[in-house]
C-alpha cells in the first residue's frame, strides 16, 4: 500500500473513534442529568420547614386591659359607715376633740325643727360647747333663748338662763330667711327650754327641750321620750 493509501485509512480511523468518543460522553452527561427514579424521590429526605419567625416586642408601654365588672377597679365597697363617723342627726355635728355640739335650729309655722310643745329633745354632753345655728323659714318673726325647764312657760322673752344663749331682736324676732348664731356653754347637767321669746309664740307651743347629760357621750336630737 502506498504512504498516501495508508494515511487516508488512518484518518477515516481517527474519525470514527472520535465520533464514538463523542456519543459515549453524550450518553454520559445524558445519563448525570436524567431525573432520578420515582423509588429513589420517595427515599429523600424531606426540605426542612423554614423556623417560625419570633413574636415580635410590642414598642413602648403595653395597653391595659379595659377592667370587667368583677375586677376590683369597679367593684364598689356598699358597706356602711362606722357608727362613729356617721352623723347623730341630719341639724347635728360633734366635734369631740373640743366637745363642741353645732345644731341648726330651724323655726317654722310655731315650731323648731318640726317639734312644738317640748315634744322635741335636743340631748348633749355635759360642759359641751354649743353652736346653735338660727334660722328662721317662716312668714311671722320668730327668734330663740335658752330659758329654765322648770315652771310654767312664760308668755314672753326673759333673761336666759345661761349667758349668751339667745338670738338678736329676741322680742320683735327676726323676719323671715334671717339667722343668727348662738354661741355658749353648758354646765355639768340641767333641763332647759329652746323657747321663742316672741310675745305669744311660746304659750302657743312653740319651744323644745335642751337637756345635758353627763351620760351622754354624743348628743342627739329627736322625739321627746314619753314616760
Amino acid at each position: 500500500m502506498s504512504l498516501l493509501a495508508a494515511g487516508i485509512v488512518a484518518g477515516i480511523v481517527a474519525v470514527g473513534c472520535t465520533r464514538e468518543a463523542a456519543s459515549s460522553g453524550a450518553a454520559v452527561r445524558a445519563t448525570d442529568s436524567a431525573p432520578p427514579a420515582a423509588d429513589t424521590i420517595a427515599s429523600l429526605p424531606a426540605p426542612a420547614t423554614p423556623p417560625a419567625p419570633a413574636p415580635r416586642t410590642p414598642v413602648g408601654h403595653p395597653v391595659p386591659k379595659p377592667p370587667t365588672r368583677d375586677s376590683p377597679a369597679t367593684r364598689v365597697d356598699t358597706a356602711a359607715a362606722p357608727a362613729s363617723e356617721a352623723a347623730p342627726d341630719e341639724w347635728l355635728a360633734y366635734d369631740p376633740a373640743t366637745n363642741t355640739v353645732t345644731f341648726e335650729l330651724i323655726a317654722g309655722p310655731f315650731t323648731f325643727n318640726g317639734y312644738r310643745n317640748g315634744e322635741g329633745s335636743l340631748v348633749v354632753p355635759s360642759k359641751a360647747n354649743m353652736v346653735i345655728n338660727f334660722v328662721n323659714k317662716d312668714g311671722t318673726p320668730h327668734s330663740a333663748l335658752v330659758i329654765s325647764g322648770d315652771g310654767p312657760i312664760p308668755n314672753a322673752a326673759s333673761d336666759p338662763v345661761i349667758p349668751r344663749a339667745y338670738t338678736n331682736k329676741v322680742l320683735e324676732g327676726l323676719p323671715q330667711e334671717a339667722g343668727d348664731v348662738m354661741r355658749f356653754p353648758v354646765p355639768e347637767s340641767g333641763t332647759y327650754r329652746i323657747f321663742c321669746g316672741v310675745p305669744g309664740h311660746g304659750l302657743s307651743g312653740m319651744w323644745i327641750w335642751l337637756r345635758v347629760d353627763p351620760a351622754a357621750k354624743a348628743p342627739s336630737f329627736g322625739p321627746t321620750n314619753k314616760v
